[in-house]
């Protein structure tokens, strides 16, 4: 039922230029028309975070540990790059919690629960740098003026230009 796929949304949904988009972690992402409530796509693809909406695309983490970018009008699938699920991954131990995106300047900005920030490019999806945080991160980061803010798990909050 994709009314059911659809209802467990835990990450705010997002209206941009008359479109809501809305991921849930039952396994469906839609765009829909905000004034008349058709949908005009939807992508199999879950997540707890809120997307991004730039321009003409949009940018969401998934359940997988994965960060994807896809065209706002088609619901298309650009890229996909993958992020590490596992603080050990030759024992599968510590499952890492991403959080964000969120666009600043030419980068997006994942951050997890293991301590590491990551920016990303919006273009193609490569991996540009990684931050090591002092603690690890379960609220995603947020942008404003010229410098990201980011919260730890310790109740610090970080600065970052």
């Amino acid at each position: 039922n994709v009314v059911t796929r659809l209802s467990a949304i835990r990450g705010r949904p997002i209206i941009d230029r008359g479109m809501v988009i809305a991921i849930s972690s039952g396994g469906l992402m839609a765009a829909i028309n905000l004034r008349t409530g058709r949908r005009i796509w939807e992508k199999e693809v879950s997540g707890f975070e809120s997307p991004w909406v730039a321009g003409h695309f949009i940018f969401v983490l998934t359940h997988q540990s994965e960060l994807v970018a896809l065209a706002r009008a088609t619901g298309r699938i650009l890229w996909v790059r993958a992020l590490p699920q596992w603080e050990d991954e030759e024992d599968r131990e510590g499952r890492i919690v991403w959080t964000g995106p969120i666009l600043a300047s030419d980068r997006l900005i994942v951050a997890g629960s293991n301590g590491i920030a990551y920016s990303v490019s919006p273009y193609t999806g490569r991996i540009l740098g990684a931050e090591e945080l002092p603690d690890g991160v379960k609220v995603g980061p947020i942008v404003t003026g010229n410098s990201i803010y980011i919260l730890s798990e310790d109740a610090e909050l970080f600065a970052y230009r």
